[in-house]
């Protein structure tokens, strides 16, 4: 040879095999980057190309159903009087006993007359007197024997006997307590031998035929009872009672912002007892009534309950609601009319008076909106509040 070392590299098949493995890598690495990547779209983008913020909404339609304004009573008497004494005077006699029923004019209690009877008598006499002298009087003043003066002397002093005769005899009559109507004794404040003074509390008289559903309606339901409409209560002790409502105040209760009402029931026995725990049911006419899930619930700046909607030019408003029930599932409420588009899906992030881009969810199915929903042949996703 020229002197030159030449090297000889023998390769099997595996190092052609490797080579051949590497070439072909650097080649796709290279195609790869070469190759333009396409470009994602989301297929619901939150924010249309034109700017406007994408909610799904749900074209709800009303049920009608009727609803009752609920509210918490108790029983009430009829009318309830205090009786209470007239004259200072010792009790000497008790005649009805607390619980009795009573009518009318029942004497109740007596009270020590005194020398009351002999002051009405005395009275009586003076009267008799008087009205003598006065005729008298008047017959000398019509044959010119007595002045204008005597006359008028002797019939100011016949007034005067009658005044005192009546005194006599109302206060002769305030020793004798009587029933002012119908009705049981409730409480007696007294017992035989105590004295009493003016003003002294004897006797409670409660009057059960009819008696009364007395509660608080709340100031956004007020405008829809009426004095005359129908109306039921249930009892504490289960009992189920039907009357009308007979008087709805004018004007709310300073301190709840509440109106009082009540409900008589008509009780020919009388009997009954007063303070009853009672619910209060007043029926309204059918209403369209919506069942929806809690979650869509919000409250407006004045902190009214309502639900975020859409109106004919796609803008966000508040649609006010009412509770009509509720259930372990979701509620049932009203107030928006027949018909509404209201959002489900993306509330949280549009305001009011923004223009948005609806999707219009539909589901004939009775299923609430904001519960979870499969049909066979299309599995949707049920509407929730965003």
């Amino acid at each position: 040879m020229d002197g030159h070392r030449i090297m000889t590299i023998r390769l099997n098949k595996g190092h052609l095999a490797a080579i051949a493995l590497f070439i072909a890598m650097v080649v796709w690495m290279l195609l790869g980057t070469l190759k333009p990547e396409p470009e994602f779209t989301n297929p619901r983008p939150l924010v249309m190309n034109q700017g406007l913020t994408r909610v799904q909404v749900e074209r709800m339609q009303g049920q009608a159903m009727g609803r009752e304004i609920t509210v918490s009573a108790r029983t009430a008497a009829n009318r309830r009087v205090d009786i209470r004494s007239e004259v200072r005077a010792k009790v000497i006699a008790i005649h009805r006993q607390k619980g009795e029923p009573v009518k009318q004019g029942d004497l109740i209690l007596e009270l020590d007359a005194r020398d009351w009877p002999a002051r009405v008598k005395q009275a009586e006499a003076a009267l008799k007197q008087r009205q003598l002298e006065a005729q008298s009087a008047q017959r000398l003043r019509q044959q010119g024997l007595a002045n204008a003066a005597e006359l008028a002397s002797a019939q100011t002093m016949l007034a005067n006997a009658e005044a005192e005769l009546t005194n006599a005899r109302l206060q002769l009559d305030a020793t004798q307590i009587r029933a002012p109507f119908d009705g049981i004794v409730d409480q007696r404040s007294v017992e035989v031998g105590d004295f009493v003074q003016d003003g002294t509390a004897l006797v409670t008289v409660l009057d059960f035929s009819p008696y009364l559903i007395k509660g608080q309606v709340a100031e956004i339901e007020a405008g829809h009872v009426n004095i005359g409409d129908r109306a039921y209560a249930e009892l504490v002790n289960g009992d189920r009672v039907e009357g009308v409502i007979r008087f709805i105040a004018a004007e709310a209760d300073a301190q709840t912002r509440t109106f009082p009402i009540e409900m008589e029931v008509a009780n020919p026995s009388g009997n009954m007892t007063s303070g009853l725990t009672a619910k209060l049911h007043i029926p309204q006419p059918e209403t369209q009534a919506y069942y929806i899930s809690p979650a869509l619930l919000i409250l407006d700046d004045e902190g009214r309950l309502g639900l975020k909607g859409i109106n004919e030019q796609h803008q966000v408003i508040f649609q006010p609601i009412n509770l009509l029930k509720a259930d372990n599932s979701g509620i049932w409420i009203y107030g928006l009319g027949e018909r509404a588009d209201i959002i489900t899906v993306g509330q949280g992030f549009v305001e009011y008076g923004e223009q948005v881009e609806p999707v219009f969810h539909s589901d004939d199915s009775p299923t609430q909106i904001g519960e979870q929903h499969t049909d066979e042949t299309n599995k949707q996703t049920a509407l929730t509040a965003g």
